[in-house]
């Protein structure tokens, strides 16, 4: 594999060389998947879960022990679109179109209504989806399961973002995709998801599908001296130079969020061969003005007085508690009732987290424009 020319990946996952640390976590992993228990692995966004997978994953190809299939749900609305969603990443997993499809893949890719065919103007091979009139979402997931048991080796297959499957349209799909796993006892299961409450909930709670059929793991933001260290190595090895303060800053900056860590880093590492103080600032402000267009979309999202919240909370990092006389004096909000509604609607929109006893916005960068506002 091709040597990149930035050790400071923001997206894809390239090698063990460029992921940082992760053990307990890898070794929680092998451990479920040795012992046939399914995993539930959650986190807020942009903490290192799809990359944590992937190098799960990496692992199990180099071993030969099982083959992973990775299923992202984000975006889905439906069974047939989360069934359509497997079939793909089992055709780029098992399947060359260019060398041909094996019966069994052709069947599978058949039972939910797909053709393989060719691209008239470029000649190369696609999948066409049609959903086959009558054809039965749960026959689907039957198909799927049952070509991924016939397989010799193992299968684990990650499916990202489920939480997803609560608000699709069908009211049954966590029954539909929990009958789907007991059918098949034999493949693993890593659930993973970025609203930690529902994640939380969809498993721990005795009243839904899912209750106790998996092990649960917070996935926390790396270790300060380790990523430092990784960091530092990386640049000394190309024969650059940051100094632990800066990286303590970067750190500090993006609140360990591992997506905006390496982001910073990727910049710094293409603009110079000595980081200071005055580079940061420059690449934090640069991060942040490519996200305004974004982050300014936001207010026409909120009513004015959920936006004045939110730009509250940020101003202020995090809050204890924002019912409190002191909060609703020093922010101007009025009244406890008016602030709590607010703040139910920002949590349902996932701007606001609560986390550690505290209140805080869910996306640092949000949270550094808002705080660099003058209001």
């Amino acid at each position: 594999m091709r040597k990149p020319s930035n050790p400071f990946f923001v997206s894809g996952y390239h090698s063990p060389a460029y992921f940082c640390n992760r053990q307990e976590e890898l070794s929680w992993l092998r451990d479920q998947v040795a012992n046939e228990r399914n995993s539930v692995l959650f986190s807020w966004r942009r903490m290192g879960k799809t990359a944590l997978v992937r190098h799960f994953f990496y692992y199990l190809k180099k071993e030969k022990s099982a083959d992973g299939v990775f299923v992202d749900l984000l975006g889905t609305s439906s069974l047939g679109e989360a069934n359509r969603r497997t079939v793909l990443a089992i055709l780029n997993r098992f399947g060359d179109l260019h060398k041909g499809i094996r019966p069994t893949l052709k069947k599978l890719i058949g039972s939910i209504g797909a053709t393989v065919g060719f691209d008239p103007l470029s000649g190369t091979p696609k999948i066409s989806f049609g959903l086959s009139s009558g054809q039965s979402e749960t026959n689907s997931l039957e198909a799927i399961g049952g070509y991924l048991a016939e397989r010799k080796k193992p299968v684990i297959i990650c499916i990202d973002e489920f939480q997803q499957v609560t608000s699709y349209r069908e009211k049954n799909a966590e029954a539909t995709f929990r009958s789907w796993m007991q059918d098949f006892p034999m493949i693993r299961f890593v659930f993973c998801g970025s609203h930690r409450n529902m994640m939380v909930s969809m498993f721990s709670d005795q009243a839904r599908p899912f209750y106790r059929t998996a092990q649960l793991r917070q996935l926390e933001p790396l270790p300060t001296g380790l990523y430092a260290d990784f960091i530092i190595t990386h640049f000394r090895k190309n024969n650059k130079y940051i100094d632990r303060e800066q990286v303590e800053r970067i750190f500090n900056w993006t609140r360990k969020q591992t997506y905006y860590v390496q982001l910073v880093c990727n910049k710094l590492f293409g603009k110079t061969n000595q980081v200071d103080k005055e580079l940061l600032e420059e690449v934090f402000s640069e991060i942040i003005q490519q996200e305004i267009p974004l982050f300014s979309s936001y207010q026409q999202l909120l009513t004015t007085f959920q936006w004045q919240l939110l730009v509250a909370f940020a101003k202020a990092g995090s809050v204890e508690n924002p019912m409190s006389q002191h909060f609703l004096n020093q922010t101007g909000l009025g009244a406890a009732s008016s602030v709590s509604a607010a703040l139910q609607a920002l949590i349902k929109k996932e701007f606001v987290i609560h986390q550690d006893g505290r209140y805080t916005l869910h996306d640092t960068l949000l949270m550094r424009w808002l705080q660099g506002l003058q209001l």
